[in-house]
Protein backbone atom coordinates (compact mmCIF):
# COMPACT_ATOMS: atom_id res chain seq x y z
CA UNK A 1 0.00 0.00 0.00
CA UNK A 2 1.30 3.49 -0.93
CA UNK A 3 0.94 6.57 0.70
CA UNK A 4 -2.92 6.89 -0.55
CA UNK A 5 -3.32 3.38 -0.67
CA UNK A 6 -2.53 2.75 -3.92
CA UNK A 7 -1.24 -0.62 -4.64
CA UNK A 8 1.33 -2.14 -7.17
CA UNK A 9 2.86 -5.43 -7.64
CA UNK A 10 6.20 -3.75 -5.88
CA UNK A 11 4.66 -2.41 -2.97
CA UNK A 12 5.79 -4.61 -0.20
CA UNK A 13 9.40 -4.10 -1.19
CA UNK A 14 8.81 -0.43 -1.67
CA UNK A 15 7.25 0.10 1.83
CA UNK A 16 9.31 -1.87 3.18
CA UNK A 17 12.41 0.18 1.93
CA UNK A 18 11.09 2.99 2.84
CA UNK A 19 10.48 2.79 6.62
CA UNK A 20 13.80 1.25 6.66
CA UNK A 21 14.83 4.80 5.17
CA UNK A 22 12.17 6.21 8.10
CA UNK A 23 14.49 4.20 11.11
CA UNK A 24 17.59 5.55 8.73
CA UNK A 25 17.22 9.03 8.56
CA UNK A 26 14.21 9.78 10.35
CA UNK A 27 14.87 13.62 9.80
CA UNK A 28 16.07 13.84 5.66
CA UNK A 29 18.80 15.65 5.25
CA UNK A 30 16.12 17.88 3.05
CA UNK A 31 14.51 19.26 6.15
CA UNK A 32 17.55 20.00 7.81
CA UNK A 33 18.50 22.34 4.75
CA UNK A 34 15.08 23.94 4.69
CA UNK A 35 15.63 24.67 8.50
CA UNK A 36 18.89 25.78 8.27
CA UNK A 37 18.35 27.92 5.14
CA UNK A 38 14.84 30.00 7.36
CA UNK A 39 17.39 30.11 10.44
CA UNK A 40 20.11 31.79 8.48
CA UNK A 41 17.08 34.99 7.81
CA UNK A 42 17.11 35.04 11.69
CA UNK A 43 18.80 37.75 12.76
CA UNK A 44 21.33 37.36 15.95
CA UNK A 45 18.46 39.42 18.28
CA UNK A 46 15.98 37.17 17.50
CA UNK A 47 17.69 33.64 18.28
CA UNK A 48 16.27 33.42 21.04
CA UNK A 49 15.83 29.85 23.24
CA UNK A 50 12.22 30.88 22.42
CA UNK A 51 12.56 31.32 18.72
CA UNK A 52 10.46 28.45 16.48
CA UNK A 53 11.47 29.45 13.29
CA UNK A 54 14.99 28.16 11.68
CA UNK A 55 15.03 25.97 14.57
CA UNK A 56 11.75 23.26 14.66
CA UNK A 57 9.84 25.38 11.88
CA UNK A 58 9.84 26.40 8.21
CA UNK A 59 7.18 28.69 8.80
CA UNK A 60 3.93 28.33 6.36
CA UNK A 61 2.96 28.95 3.37
CA UNK A 62 -0.66 29.76 1.60
CA UNK A 63 -2.19 29.78 -2.09
CA UNK A 64 -3.23 32.69 -3.50
CA UNK A 65 -6.15 32.66 -6.32
CA UNK A 66 -7.47 28.96 -5.56
CA UNK A 67 -11.42 30.26 -5.01
CA UNK A 68 -11.18 34.47 -4.44
CA UNK A 69 -15.13 34.31 -4.49
CA UNK A 70 -16.64 33.61 -0.46
CA UNK A 71 -20.30 33.81 0.49
CA UNK A 72 -19.61 35.71 3.39
CA UNK A 73 -19.78 39.30 3.84
CA UNK A 74 -17.31 39.88 7.13
CA UNK A 75 -16.37 43.32 8.56
CA UNK A 76 -12.77 41.88 8.99
CA UNK A 77 -11.46 40.83 5.62
CA UNK A 78 -8.52 40.91 3.63
CA UNK A 79 -9.76 40.21 0.22
CA UNK A 80 -10.31 43.00 -2.45
CA UNK A 81 -13.89 44.38 -2.56
CA UNK A 82 -14.00 42.91 -6.36
CA UNK A 83 -12.84 39.46 -4.88
CA UNK A 84 -16.24 37.72 -5.68
CA UNK A 85 -16.27 38.68 -9.69
CA UNK A 86 -12.25 37.19 -9.87
CA UNK A 87 -12.67 33.17 -11.33
CA UNK A 88 -10.63 31.04 -9.72
CA UNK A 89 -7.23 29.66 -11.24
CA UNK A 90 -6.75 26.92 -12.78
CA UNK A 91 -5.74 23.50 -11.08
CA UNK A 92 -2.82 23.55 -13.14
CA UNK A 93 -1.65 27.07 -11.46
CA UNK A 94 -2.70 26.19 -8.27
CA UNK A 95 -0.24 22.94 -8.41
CA UNK A 96 2.51 24.76 -9.35
CA UNK A 97 2.33 27.34 -6.39
CA UNK A 98 2.13 24.37 -4.00
CA UNK A 99 5.29 23.20 -6.08
CA UNK A 100 7.31 26.38 -5.00
CA UNK A 101 6.00 26.27 -1.70
CA UNK A 102 7.27 22.95 -1.35
CA UNK A 103 10.85 23.89 -2.81
CA UNK A 104 11.08 26.80 0.15
CA UNK A 105 9.42 24.88 2.87
CA UNK A 106 11.20 21.12 2.29
CA UNK A 107 9.23 18.14 3.76
CA UNK A 108 6.19 18.01 5.67
CA UNK A 109 5.84 21.83 5.11
CA UNK A 110 2.75 23.72 6.05
CA UNK A 111 0.70 25.36 3.69
CA UNK A 112 -2.68 26.53 4.09
CA UNK A 113 -5.21 26.01 1.35
CA UNK A 114 -7.03 29.40 1.59
CA UNK A 115 -7.86 32.54 -0.34
CA UNK A 116 -12.00 33.50 0.00
CA UNK A 117 -13.52 30.05 0.11
CA UNK A 118 -11.87 26.93 -1.37
CA UNK A 119 -14.84 24.45 -0.18
CA UNK A 120 -16.96 26.46 -2.65
CA UNK A 121 -14.45 25.28 -5.54
CA UNK A 122 -15.60 21.90 -7.53
CA UNK A 123 -14.93 18.76 -5.34
CA UNK A 124 -13.07 17.12 -7.81
CA UNK A 125 -10.56 20.31 -8.15
CA UNK A 126 -10.37 20.17 -4.13
CA UNK A 127 -9.45 16.50 -3.82
CA UNK A 128 -7.29 16.75 -6.52
CA UNK A 129 -5.51 19.85 -5.20
CA UNK A 130 -5.40 17.98 -1.98
CA UNK A 131 -3.89 14.72 -3.10
CA UNK A 132 -0.97 16.89 -4.88
CA UNK A 133 -0.14 18.33 -2.06
CA UNK A 134 0.10 15.45 -0.10
CA UNK A 135 2.21 13.52 -3.19
CA UNK A 136 4.57 16.49 -2.97
CA UNK A 137 5.58 16.31 0.54
CA UNK A 138 3.24 18.85 2.17
CA UNK A 139 0.93 18.81 4.78
CA UNK A 140 -1.79 20.74 3.48
CA UNK A 141 -4.38 22.84 5.83
CA UNK A 142 -8.00 23.83 4.45
CA UNK A 143 -8.92 26.87 5.84
CA UNK A 144 -12.60 27.64 5.59
CA UNK A 145 -16.08 29.34 7.59
CA UNK A 146 -17.14 25.79 7.62
CA UNK A 147 -20.71 26.43 6.39
CA UNK A 148 -20.38 24.61 3.93
CA UNK A 149 -19.48 21.22 5.76
CA UNK A 150 -22.27 22.04 8.49
CA UNK A 151 -24.86 21.84 4.83
CA UNK A 152 -22.95 18.66 3.42
CA UNK A 153 -20.82 16.66 5.75
CA UNK A 154 -20.24 14.38 3.00
CA UNK A 155 -17.94 16.99 1.65
CA UNK A 156 -15.63 17.00 4.79
CA UNK A 157 -15.85 13.38 4.74
CA UNK A 158 -14.74 13.26 0.98
CA UNK A 159 -12.26 15.47 1.14
CA UNK A 160 -10.89 12.95 3.51
CA UNK A 161 -10.63 9.98 2.38
CA UNK A 162 -10.65 10.85 -1.56
CA UNK A 163 -8.18 14.07 -0.80
CA UNK A 164 -6.05 12.90 2.11
CA UNK A 165 -7.31 15.47 4.17
CA UNK A 166 -6.01 15.55 7.79
CA UNK A 167 -6.04 19.38 8.71
CA UNK A 168 -8.94 22.04 9.15
CA UNK A 169 -9.34 24.94 10.53
CA UNK A 170 -12.85 26.87 11.24
CA UNK A 171 -12.92 30.47 11.36
CA UNK A 172 -15.74 31.85 13.63
CA UNK A 173 -16.22 35.14 14.96
CA UNK A 174 -18.64 37.96 15.42
CA UNK A 175 -17.40 39.86 12.25
CA UNK A 176 -18.73 37.04 10.02
CA UNK A 177 -22.26 37.55 7.99
CA UNK A 178 -23.36 35.43 6.13
CA UNK A 179 -24.34 31.95 7.81
CA UNK A 180 -27.14 29.93 7.07
CA UNK A 181 -28.50 29.38 10.16
CA UNK A 182 -30.18 32.11 10.96
CA UNK A 183 -29.34 31.56 14.81
CA UNK A 184 -26.30 32.91 14.24
CA UNK A 185 -26.64 34.81 11.17
CA UNK A 186 -26.74 38.13 13.13
CA UNK A 187 -24.41 36.77 16.32
CA UNK A 188 -23.23 40.14 18.13
CA UNK A 189 -21.30 38.07 20.71
CA UNK A 190 -19.07 35.16 20.77
CA UNK A 191 -21.29 34.02 23.59
CA UNK A 192 -23.61 33.64 21.18
CA UNK A 193 -21.52 31.86 18.74
CA UNK A 194 -20.80 29.16 21.68
CA UNK A 195 -23.08 26.45 20.24
CA UNK A 196 -22.03 26.60 16.66
CA UNK A 197 -18.55 25.98 17.96
CA UNK A 198 -19.64 23.34 19.72
CA UNK A 199 -21.81 22.18 16.83
CA UNK A 200 -18.46 22.51 14.54
CA UNK A 201 -16.37 20.03 17.51
CA UNK A 202 -19.39 17.22 17.31
CA UNK A 203 -18.70 17.17 13.24
CA UNK A 204 -15.42 17.04 13.74
CA UNK A 205 -16.20 13.77 16.66
CA UNK A 206 -18.74 12.22 13.74
CA UNK A 207 -16.88 12.15 10.71
CA UNK A 208 -13.43 11.05 12.40
CA UNK A 209 -15.65 7.98 13.83
CA UNK A 210 -17.32 7.69 10.58
CA UNK A 211 -14.09 7.70 8.42
CA UNK A 212 -12.15 6.07 10.71
CA UNK A 213 -9.50 8.77 9.73
CA UNK A 214 -7.20 11.57 11.48
CA UNK A 215 -8.55 15.18 11.36
CA UNK A 216 -6.45 17.72 13.49
CA UNK A 217 -8.25 20.96 13.85
CA UNK A 218 -7.91 24.69 14.28
CA UNK A 219 -9.77 27.57 14.98
CA UNK A 220 -9.25 31.89 13.83
CA UNK A 221 -10.91 34.11 15.23
CA UNK A 222 -10.55 37.91 13.88
CA UNK A 223 -10.41 40.38 17.15
CA UNK A 224 -11.36 43.21 17.46
CA UNK A 225 -12.45 45.92 20.06
CA UNK A 226 -15.95 44.50 20.22
CA UNK A 227 -15.14 41.26 21.37
CA UNK A 228 -11.38 41.79 22.76
CA UNK A 229 -13.33 40.74 26.39
CA UNK A 230 -15.03 37.29 24.99
CA UNK A 231 -11.35 36.23 24.09
CA UNK A 232 -10.84 34.15 27.09
CA UNK A 233 -14.27 32.77 27.06
CA UNK A 234 -12.94 31.25 23.70
CA UNK A 235 -9.73 29.99 24.80
CA UNK A 236 -11.73 28.36 28.04
CA UNK A 237 -14.12 26.45 25.34
CA UNK A 238 -11.69 25.08 23.30
CA UNK A 239 -9.54 23.86 25.81
CA UNK A 240 -13.02 22.22 27.33
CA UNK A 241 -13.16 20.81 23.33
CA UNK A 242 -9.39 20.03 23.31
CA UNK A 243 -10.02 17.03 21.83
CA UNK A 244 -10.96 18.27 18.71
CA UNK A 245 -9.50 21.99 18.59
CA UNK A 246 -5.88 21.32 18.96
CA UNK A 247 -4.96 25.23 18.53
CA UNK A 248 -7.07 28.23 18.34
CA UNK A 249 -5.87 31.42 16.73
CA UNK A 250 -6.37 35.17 17.47
CA UNK A 251 -6.23 37.37 14.27
CA UNK A 252 -6.08 41.26 15.80
CA UNK A 253 -7.83 43.11 12.65
CA UNK A 254 -5.62 44.67 10.56
CA UNK A 255 -6.64 47.86 7.86
CA UNK A 256 -6.26 46.47 5.06
CA UNK A 257 -8.60 44.71 1.78
CA UNK A 258 -12.30 45.11 2.55
CA UNK A 259 -11.67 45.35 6.33
CA UNK A 260 -14.73 48.03 7.83
CA UNK A 261 -12.73 50.84 9.33
CA UNK A 262 -15.08 50.85 12.58
CA UNK A 263 -13.52 47.34 14.28
CA UNK A 264 -10.48 49.24 15.19
CA UNK A 265 -7.06 47.62 15.74
CA UNK A 266 -5.38 45.62 18.58
CA UNK A 267 -2.33 45.26 20.27
CA UNK A 268 0.12 42.31 21.38
CA UNK A 269 -0.09 43.11 25.51
CA UNK A 270 -4.02 43.90 25.41
CA UNK A 271 -4.61 40.52 23.70
CA UNK A 272 -2.71 38.51 25.71
CA UNK A 273 -4.13 39.97 28.83
CA UNK A 274 -7.41 37.96 27.55
CA UNK A 275 -5.90 34.85 26.79
CA UNK A 276 -4.09 34.73 30.33
CA UNK A 277 -7.38 35.25 31.59
CA UNK A 278 -8.86 32.14 29.80
CA UNK A 279 -6.47 29.85 30.00
CA UNK A 280 -6.30 27.94 33.87
CA UNK A 281 -1.93 27.45 34.69
CA UNK A 282 -0.45 27.94 37.96
CA UNK A 283 0.95 31.41 38.83
CA UNK A 284 -1.80 32.60 35.94
CA UNK A 285 -1.49 36.24 34.93
CA UNK A 286 -0.06 37.65 31.83
CA UNK A 287 3.32 38.34 32.61
CA UNK A 288 3.85 34.55 33.16
CA UNK A 289 1.99 33.36 30.19
CA UNK A 290 4.57 35.73 28.73
CA UNK A 291 7.40 33.99 30.14
CA UNK A 292 6.23 30.96 28.10
CA UNK A 293 5.54 32.32 24.72
CA UNK A 294 7.24 31.34 21.38
CA UNK A 295 8.22 33.55 18.85
CA UNK A 296 7.94 32.47 14.93
CA UNK A 297 10.35 35.39 12.91
CA UNK A 298 9.82 38.74 14.48
CA UNK A 299 8.59 38.94 17.84
CA UNK A 300 5.69 41.70 16.17
CA UNK A 301 4.33 39.07 13.94
CA UNK A 302 3.67 35.85 15.79
CA UNK A 303 3.37 34.80 19.27
CA UNK A 304 2.09 31.69 20.56
CA UNK A 305 2.20 28.60 23.73
CA UNK A 306 2.13 25.34 23.62
CA UNK A 307 1.68 22.53 25.81
CA UNK A 308 -1.13 20.15 26.94
CA UNK A 309 -4.59 20.57 28.62
CA UNK A 310 -5.47 18.31 31.17
CA UNK A 311 -9.24 17.52 32.32
CA UNK A 312 -9.81 15.39 35.46
CA UNK A 313 -13.61 15.11 35.09
CA UNK A 314 -15.66 18.07 35.81
CA UNK A 315 -13.31 19.87 37.32
CA UNK A 316 -12.14 22.78 34.78
CA UNK A 317 -9.21 22.11 31.93
CA UNK A 318 -5.69 22.77 33.34
CA UNK A 319 -3.25 24.27 30.33
CA UNK A 320 0.35 23.44 30.57
CA UNK A 321 2.51 25.31 29.13
CA UNK A 322 5.99 23.33 27.34
CA UNK A 323 8.73 26.30 26.78
CA UNK A 324 12.04 26.96 27.63
CA UNK A 325 11.43 28.98 30.56
CA UNK A 326 8.29 26.63 31.74
CA UNK A 327 10.94 24.54 33.92
CA UNK A 328 14.96 23.42 33.28
CA UNK A 329 13.57 19.64 32.58
CA UNK A 330 11.77 21.19 29.78
CA UNK A 331 14.53 23.05 28.69
CA UNK A 332 16.85 20.70 28.15
CA UNK A 333 14.53 17.73 26.64
CA UNK A 334 14.26 21.21 23.79
CA UNK A 335 17.42 21.86 23.53
CA UNK A 336 17.65 18.27 23.10
CA UNK A 337 15.28 17.72 20.10
CA UNK A 338 16.50 20.95 18.27
CA UNK A 339 20.15 19.94 18.58
CA UNK A 340 19.54 15.92 17.62
CA UNK A 341 16.32 15.97 15.91
CA UNK A 342 14.94 19.17 14.49
CA UNK A 343 12.04 19.51 12.56
CA UNK A 344 11.07 16.27 13.74
CA UNK A 345 7.37 14.80 13.09
CA UNK A 346 4.72 12.10 12.97
CA UNK A 347 2.23 14.64 11.22
CA UNK A 348 2.61 12.88 7.50
CA UNK A 349 2.92 9.48 8.86
CA UNK A 350 0.72 6.28 8.79
CA UNK A 351 1.20 3.93 11.81
CA UNK A 352 3.94 2.23 10.65
CA UNK A 353 5.54 4.93 9.43
CA UNK A 354 5.40 6.61 13.04
CA UNK A 355 7.14 3.36 14.28
CA UNK A 356 10.08 3.39 12.52
CA UNK A 357 9.98 6.69 12.62
CA UNK A 358 10.41 6.52 16.52
CA UNK A 359 12.82 3.70 16.67
CA UNK A 360 15.02 6.00 13.84
CA UNK A 361 14.74 8.95 16.79
CA UNK A 362 15.22 6.94 19.59
CA UNK A 363 18.75 5.38 17.96
CA UNK A 364 19.77 8.75 17.14
CA UNK A 365 19.19 10.37 19.98
CA UNK A 366 19.12 7.82 23.02
CA UNK A 367 19.64 10.32 25.48
CA UNK A 368 16.80 12.30 24.99
CA UNK A 369 14.11 9.17 25.25
CA UNK A 370 16.45 7.56 28.15
CA UNK A 371 17.00 10.68 30.02
CA UNK A 372 15.85 14.16 28.92
CA UNK A 373 11.99 12.98 28.01
CA UNK A 374 11.42 10.96 31.44
CA UNK A 375 12.48 13.99 33.59
CA UNK A 376 9.85 16.50 31.61
CA UNK A 377 7.18 14.21 32.02
CA UNK A 378 7.81 13.86 36.18
CA UNK A 379 7.86 17.62 36.00
CA UNK A 380 5.02 17.91 34.23
CA UNK A 381 3.04 15.05 36.44
CA UNK A 382 4.80 17.22 39.78
CA UNK A 383 3.35 20.50 37.85
CA UNK A 384 -0.07 19.13 37.83
CA UNK A 385 -0.15 16.99 40.73
CA UNK A 386 1.98 18.52 43.79
CA UNK A 387 2.44 15.82 45.75
CA UNK A 388 0.76 13.16 44.22
CA UNK A 389 2.62 12.77 40.50
CA UNK A 390 2.51 8.54 40.72
CA UNK A 391 -1.34 9.22 41.08
CA UNK A 392 -1.72 11.27 38.17
CA UNK A 393 0.43 9.68 35.87
CA UNK A 394 -1.78 6.26 36.36
CA UNK A 395 -4.88 8.33 35.89
CA UNK A 396 -3.38 9.26 32.56
CA UNK A 397 -2.53 5.58 31.74
CA UNK A 398 -6.15 4.59 32.80
CA UNK A 399 -7.76 7.46 30.94
CA UNK A 400 -9.96 9.08 33.82
CA UNK A 401 -7.41 11.85 33.22
CA UNK A 402 -7.26 13.14 29.82
CA UNK A 403 -4.55 14.77 28.08
CA UNK A 404 -4.63 16.82 24.83
CA UNK A 405 -2.11 18.41 22.84
CA UNK A 406 -3.55 22.46 23.34
CA UNK A 407 -1.72 25.43 21.66
CA UNK A 408 -2.78 29.13 21.29
CA UNK A 409 -1.27 31.72 19.42
CA UNK A 410 -1.45 35.27 18.05
CA UNK A 411 -0.56 36.68 14.86
CA UNK A 412 -0.78 40.79 13.73
CA UNK A 413 -1.02 41.77 9.77
CA UNK A 414 0.30 44.84 9.21
CA UNK A 415 -1.29 47.79 7.71
CA UNK A 416 0.23 49.84 3.87
CA UNK A 417 1.59 52.39 6.48
CA UNK A 418 3.59 50.05 9.01
CA UNK A 419 5.16 48.14 5.71
CA UNK A 420 7.17 51.38 4.99
CA UNK A 421 8.82 51.39 8.79
CA UNK A 422 12.16 50.09 9.78
CA UNK A 423 10.28 47.90 11.97
CA UNK A 424 7.37 46.71 9.36
CA UNK A 425 10.71 45.93 6.78
CA UNK A 426 12.62 44.15 9.25
CA UNK A 427 9.41 41.70 10.28
CA UNK A 428 9.19 41.26 6.41
CA UNK A 429 12.63 39.54 6.01
CA UNK A 430 11.50 37.38 9.13
CA UNK A 431 8.04 36.75 7.62
CA UNK A 432 6.97 32.62 8.25
CA UNK A 433 3.70 33.47 6.46
CA UNK A 434 4.31 33.32 2.74
CA UNK A 435 2.71 33.25 -0.69
CA UNK A 436 4.01 31.90 -4.06
CA UNK A 437 3.62 34.24 -6.92
CA UNK A 438 4.78 33.31 -9.85
CA UNK A 439 7.50 31.29 -8.34
CA UNK A 440 9.00 33.49 -6.09
CA UNK A 441 7.86 33.79 -2.57
CA UNK A 442 6.24 37.24 -0.79
CA UNK A 443 5.73 38.33 2.13
CA UNK A 444 1.33 37.85 3.59
CA UNK A 445 1.58 41.55 4.77
CA UNK A 446 2.82 42.05 1.79
CA UNK A 447 0.71 41.02 -0.46
CA UNK A 448 -2.29 42.07 1.76
CA UNK A 449 -1.07 45.81 1.80
CA UNK A 450 1.33 46.78 -0.73
CA UNK A 451 -1.36 46.10 -3.42
CA UNK A 452 -0.59 42.79 -4.92
CA UNK A 453 -3.59 41.01 -4.23
CA UNK A 454 -4.63 43.48 -6.47
CA UNK A 455 -2.44 42.96 -9.35
CA UNK A 456 -2.81 39.16 -8.80
CA UNK A 457 -6.25 39.68 -9.29
CA UNK A 458 -6.69 41.74 -11.88
CA UNK A 459 -3.80 39.15 -14.44
CA UNK A 460 -6.57 36.12 -13.16
CA UNK A 461 -9.10 38.07 -14.89
CA UNK A 462 -7.39 39.01 -18.06
CA UNK A 463 -6.19 35.49 -18.58
CA UNK A 464 -9.64 33.99 -17.55
CA UNK A 465 -10.98 36.78 -20.04
CA UNK A 466 -8.59 35.51 -22.70
CA UNK A 467 -9.17 31.98 -22.49
CA UNK A 468 -12.84 32.85 -22.65
CA UNK A 469 -12.24 34.89 -26.13
CA UNK A 470 -10.24 31.99 -27.25
CA UNK A 471 -13.07 29.18 -26.92
CA UNK A 472 -15.88 31.42 -28.53
CA UNK A 473 -13.57 32.12 -31.44
CA UNK A 474 -12.80 28.21 -31.53
CA UNK A 475 -16.53 27.99 -31.41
Amino acid sequence: MGRFGTTSTHSAPVRLCGLWQLVREPVPAEARASLDAAWRRVAPEFRTPNQMLGRHEEGCGATIGAMPRCDFACRGCYLTAGANRIPELPVEDVLAQLDALRRHLGPWGNVQLTDGEVSLRDPDEVTAILRHARAIGLIPMLMTHGDTFLRDPGLLKRFMVEGGLEEVSFHIDTTQRGRRDRAFRHAATEAELMPLRARFADLVRRVRRETGRTLRVASTVTVTTDNLHEVGDIVRFMQANADVFRMVGFLPVAPVGRTADSVGGIDAEMLWAQIARGLTIEDSNAGRLSANQWLMGHPDCSRFVMGATVTDGDAAPRFLPVSPASSKADARLLDAVFARLPGATFRADRPSEATARLAGMALRAPGLFVWHLPRAVWGWARRLAPGKPLRFLRQVATGRVRVHRFAVSAHHFMSAAELGTATGQARLDHCAFRVAIDGELHAMCEVNAAGMREEFYARIAREAAARNNALESVA
